[in-house]
């Protein structure tokens, strides 16, 4: 089964070699105990090591059941070590950080046997061995011959065909060494068993062949092979693999014998990962804040669009420009162009009008947009006139110095609803119902109280008569319940109900109290139906529904005055006068009397739900504008008003940016930590060199070696990054316990998925950094790596 023919070893060191094998011829049976006798550097060991396949030989040829050798592969020595030899040495060669039941069972591991199967067998070949109480102890529990018989366990527990002991007794007392070389001839029963030994009698006694050798030749065999035998069919042999499980136990537990290094490893490589951590969470952090903000500020500040855009910026550095240019001479007085200047500009386009009724169609039509917004807000400047039920004016307020309206279009979207708190009553449902909003601090002024009746409009004049007395008086403050708002009936009439037509223009008769009495009685009932609250700052006001909006305008498009108006643009109705489009225009005019067209609003108020779907709903608007162009409709394309993009994109990006440059700063420390792991795992492997060696002793392949120490790397590597995440986290907490305490919101905040990306770049640095001495490790010769101490 075994057959040697003229084996030659010559080893060269630099430029001297030395030939230590010349020329060994023999065959072997397949049941002997041969013993190799000689003086030490006779060449046994090499002899031994190239018929094991640890070593190869320089020339000739080993045949394996009759088959040669010459052309084997890494992977075939690995397979014949692992299935057809069993080791046995002088000096045991146990992994000491793996238990006795895992030393045996490591050859079973690379053979593929399942778990449950490779603990059976190995804890058979224990008992075998006088062992099988012992199994759960480490190596360096034991006594020589204890190891010695673990040895020799884990030679025979995958069944070899081919036994080598080299100087199996050399390290016992005579004693144990009788009890072993009895448990060697016992094995010999069954199986080749090959010896190397330096001590003739134990020779004598236990072999039934010995070789002797002397300078590299073989000098007397006592029972050559000499008979024709024909050698029985080759063993069929799987591959050797050593599974990813087995290379992170072997791993683990070397990591495990050197807890305080691994540890202060693990936390040096996750500095960096903590410091990218950081810079992660808080950048996360304050871009979160951000698009809360952003979700609050579109909610406040919509994409808007108006009949009148201006390019505020475009202005003032044309005004600014023009002003240096014209500057007036010292000691004379200049006129100012200004109402020029405002046509040159316009013509300029930094103010453009926009025909937002086209651009209404475009959106209505386009699906896309109901997508991207929570609410398409069309308004009109139409200001509601409105009465309390004594005839006196509500709206526009007469309670300040200038008219103000009090009364705005409710948000229509839930969304921008939510944001408010039904203090009393009900939202409004039809064109009939309103409700008094206010802001957060719960503050009315007098103005709106006044105007609504809540307050008798006496005790103003009585306020203002005793200021005029004594300036020092102060008005009393009064405290309301929202009850007292809720349930009061008001009267809405048309812009156009104040005029009447007399000789082809219209007269207004607000003065006559007869006329607008009857005028407010017949128009639109509206009753404020309950109080709600802003969550923020807001202007009290009471608001109304958008269909309110939409009938009045129906309402006022039926009058005579509106089709009046807008079939003659050239005239004024209200003064039969021309307009000059200066002080008198059309546009002041439509705007005063509320002739307004439904399908062409003065403003519309795009509210996108995030700030992705407000690039989109962009995007959709530039598609517009491009559709208008290629019809050569270029003043037909409309600029749009985004007041918080810039600023708010702009905040975003400044802290990305400046979380990039921090993190390539940090980043320096991930490159001093991989440095730092590529000098660790090259310690581990000239630490583990004997290790190596046994694994190739038992059948394992470069390739596992290779994963044996990229297992470390991993496990350094998954230590430190988890070290790093958790101790980023905590870091966080407190840094977010400290903020709340200055009653700022947490800003610490590490996304998991960043966290579990952090942990696979740790992973994947101590992989990169540790694969060279890795490979270092595949390669070291399995002899000299078994020498090492």
């Amino acid at each position: 089964m075994l057959e040697l023919k003229n084996i030659c070893k010559t080893y060269t060191t630099g430029k001297v070699s030395t030939e230590v094998l010349k020329g060994i011829s023999m065959k072997f049976r397949r049941n002997e105990f041969a013993s190799i006798l000689g003086p030490s550097g006779c060449g046994k060991t090499t002899l031994l090591n190239i018929i094991g396949g640890l070593d190869q030989y320089t020339e000739g040829d080993l045949l394996i059941e009759g088959v040669s050798t010459k052309q084997y592969r890494d992977s075939d020595w690995d397979t014949y070590r692992n299935y057809r030899v069993g080791f046995i040495f002088q000096s045991y060669n146990l992994i000491m950080h793996q238990s006795v039941l895992a030393n045996v069972e490591m050859a079973l591991t690379l053979s593929g046997v399942s778990r449950g199967e490779r603990r059976k067998r190995a804890a058979e070949a224990l008992r075998k061995v006088g062992l099988g109480d012992q199994i759960n102890k480490k190596p360096n529990q034991l006594s020589g011959g204890q190891m010695q018989r673990v040895s020799i366990a884990r030679a025979l527990v995958n069944d070899p065909e081919i036994i080598l002991a080299d100087e199996p007794t050399g390290a016992l007392d005579s004693v144990t060494s009788i009890q072993i070389m009895d448990l060697l001839k016992e094995i010999a029963a069954d199986r080749l068993v090959i010896m190397v030994t330096h001590n003739p009698e134990i020779a004598e006694n236990y072999s039934t062949r010995i070789i002797e050798l002397k300078d590299g030749i073989v000098t007397a065999d006592s029972n050559p092979y000499t008979e024709e035998e024909v050698f029985p069919e080759q063993r069929v042999t799987g591959k050797t693999s050593m599974s990813f499980l087995t290379s992170l136990s072997l791993s683990f537990r070397n990591l495990l014998t050197k807890k305080g290094r691994t540890l202060l490893t693990a936390f040096a490589g996750s500095i960096g990962i903590i410091g990218i951590a950081l810079v992660l969470s808080l950048s996360n952090g304050v871009n979160q804040m951000t698009k809360e903000m952003e979700q609050d500020v579109l909610t406040d500040y919509p994409v808007t669009v108006e009949k009148t855009s201006f390019d505020l910026m475009g202005i003032f550095n044309s005004i600014s420009s023009s002003d240096k240019e014209n500057a007036c001479e010292v000691g004379k007085i200049c006129s100012k162009d200004d109402l020029v200047r405002a046509t040159v500009i316009s013509d300029d386009g930094l103010i453009k009008k926009n025909n937002l009724k086209p651009f209404k169609e475009y959106i209505d039509s386009t699906p896309e947009f109901k997508d991207y917004v929570t609410e398409i807000n069309y308004a009109y400047n139409l200001t509601l006139q409105v009465y309390d039920t004594s005839y006196n004016k509500v709206n526009p307020t007469p309670f300040t110095e200038e008219e103000t309206s009090v009364f705005k279009e409710l948000p229509e979207s839930e969304e921008r609803l939510s944001k408010y708190t039904i203090l009393t009553g009900k939202l409004p449902e039809n064109i009939n119902e309103a409700v008094l909003v206010i802001g957060d601090d719960g503050i009315v002024p007098d103005s709106l109280v006044y105007a609504l009746g809540v307050k008798d409009s006496s005790q103003l004049a009585k306020d203002l008569e005793a200021i005029a007395k004594d300036e020092s008086y102060k008005v009393k403050s009064e405290t309301f319940a929202p009850e007292d708002f809720t349930g009061r009936n008001y009267k809405v009439i048309l812009n156009t109900d104040y005029y009447t037509e007399e000789n082809g223009i219209y007269i207004d008769y607000s003065p006559d109290q007869n006329y607008m009495k009857e005028k407010i009685d017949n128009g639109i009932n509206l009753t404020i139906t309950g109080v709600i609250q802003s969550t923020d700052s807001e202007t009290p006001h009471v608001g109304y529904t958008h269909a309110l909006t939409e009938y009045l305008i129906q309402k006022i498009s039926e009058t005579d005055l509106y089709k009046a108006q807008t079939t003659n643009k050239d005239v004024n109705v209200l003064s039969g006068q021309p307009f000059d489009g200066l002080f008198n225009t059309y546009d002041s005019v439509i705007e005063k009397l509320g002739l307004f067209d439904v399908n062409d609003p003065s403003t519309i108020s795009l509210y996108p739900k995030d700030y992705e779907s407000k690039q989109k709903m962009i995007a959709l608007i530039d598609d517009y504008n491009k559709i208008q162009k290629d019809a050569g409709k270029e003043t037909e394309t409309i600029k749009y008003t985004d007041m918080m993009s810039s600023m708010l994109g702009s905040v975003t990006n400044i802290v990305n940016i400046i979380s990039w440059v921090l993190i390539a700063f940090i980043a320096i420390s991930l490159i001093v930590s991989s440095i730092m792991i590529a000098i660790i795992t090259y310690i581990s492997v000239l630490e583990r060199t004997r290790e190596i060696g046994i694994l190739r002793a038992i059948g394992a392949s470069k390739k596992d070696i290779v994963h044996v120490f990229r297992a470390e790397t991993i496990i350094e590597g998954l230590t430190a990054g988890v070290m790093g995440i958790v101790i980023t986290i905590g870091i966080n907490a407190v840094a977010n316990i400290i903020l709340r305490t200055f009653d700022m919101p947490p800003l610490a905040k590490l996304p998991w998925l960043s966290a579990g990306a952090l942990i696979l770049l740790s992973v994947a640095l101590n992989v990169l950094a540790g694969s060279t001495p890795s490979k270092i490790a595949a390669k070291k010769n399995p002899v000299e790596a078994l020498r090492t101490e």
